[in-house]
């Protein structure tokens, strides 16, 4: 896949996982996903995101993994977000700073 993950993917309310790792995504990670309530794995590794780590992401009751190494994210990580360590493997090769 290349390009953006559209808006749209936040509709999709009963997903549970979400595997886009070792793709072509650039942009930054749309708020929408924080709509998926029923997520519990999210990975999002081996892309070319950027900016922050939406907020929204901590919202998902039920994500119990979130991976999002090797992109170009920066910022801080949102307060709540499974495994909040920057220093955590799902984490590293970005230039994330804890909350």
């Amino acid at each position: 896949m290349v390009g953006n993950i559209p808006t749209q993917m936040g509709t999709l309310k009963q997903l549970t996982t979400l595997a886009l790792q070792y793709n072509k995504l650039t942009g930054q990670i749309p708020l929408s996903l924080g709509n998926l309530e029923n997520l519990s794995r999210l990975n999002l590794s081996f892309n070319n995101f950027s900016g922050a780590i939406p907020a929204t992401l901590a919202n998902i009751a039920h994500l119990e993994v979130l991976d999002i190494q090797n992109n170009s994210l920066s910022g801080t990580v949102p307060s709540g977000t499974p495994n909040v360590s920057p220093h955590f493997p799902n984490f590293v090769h970005n230039s994330l700073n804890p909350q």
